[in-house]
């Protein structure tokens, strides 16, 4: 008896396909915009992704190295950095010629307040936090849970 219905699309129009999604992945793109581009419904990509454990590993290790150089960023961010900026200009000479001319210039971005807060909060979230007071009650509340659990025999 053969199957009815659409052949599957896994083998011709997905798993050909693997180094392109990687790239779309790593320039982050969304699923949907991968589905799109492989010319399968949402539903079907998701399908895929719960029934093909190559093709979920695919997607998640592919957002790990746009994951890492937004960390990066954001800590650059946070931190404040130099750059180079380069600027061209034309300017007429004394006899009327035009000359194009190109001055660099190192620049400082300064350290992003927003940025900084977003590092402390996930980096150090123990000792940082929007409401320092809100901090201290909750040191407060984890000390007196463990005296209560002292005294309770635990």
């Amino acid at each position: 008896m053969k199957k009815r219905g659409r052949k599957c699309l896994y083998e011709t129009a997905v798993k050909t396909r693997f180094p392109e999604i990687r790239e779309w992945l790593q320039s982050g793109a969304t699923e949907k915009q991968i589905a799109d581009n492989l010319g399968i419904a949402c539903s079907t990509f998701y399908r895929y992704k719960a029934e093909k454990k190559e093709f979920a590993e695919l997607i998640k290790n592919g957002r790990q190295a746009l994951i890492l150089q937004l960390r990066g960023a954001i800590v650059k961010r946070a931190i404040g950095f130099t750059y180079t900026e380069k600027k061209r200009y034309k300017k007429k000479d004394e006899t009327g010629a035009v000359c194009e001319y190109e001055e660099e210039t190192e620049r400082q971005a300064l350290p992003d307040v927003a940025a900084l807060n977003l590092c402390l909060k996930n980096y150090d979230s123990e000792n940082w936090a929007n409401d320092p007071q809100a901090l201290e009650m909750k040191e407060k509340e984890l000390q007196l849970r463990r005296e209560i659990a002292e005294s309770s025999g635990w």
